[in-house]
């Protein structure tokens, strides 16, 4: 099933993601932490929006595949055709796959 966001929604998840800058701003001395609500702007679905947007930070990052750097330089340089990686290291993976990522 797939739901598009309405104008109203729309409105109300930019209206979060502009609270979360100006709190994170606020933190580090940058901003002051208040963003105005429009007139208009239904409080249920700012709450809704929130209750979303708290699922989706408590849910587990994925670690990115061992390969991630390897294969990005590799993309670049199928799509480019420019190796970005020196000519030494071409005979051994520039970056080691099976090392852990931080």
């Amino acid at each position: 099933m797939t739901r598009k966001l309405s104008d109203a929604d729309r409105e109300a998840v930019d209206l979060m993601f502009d609270r979360i800058t100006s709190a994170a701003q606020d933190g580090n001395g940058g901003g002051d932490g208040f963003v105005a609500i429009a007139d208009g702007m239904n409080g249920q679905r700012l709450q809704t929006v929130e209750e979303i947007l708290n699922l989706l930070e408590a849910m587990p990052a994925a670690d990115p595949p061992a390969d991630l750097a390897v294969r990005t330089l590799q993309h670049i340089a199928r799509r480019t055709g420019v190796n970005p990686m020196p000519a030494a290291a071409t005979a051994a993976p520039f970056i080691d796959p099976t090392q852990p990522h931080a």
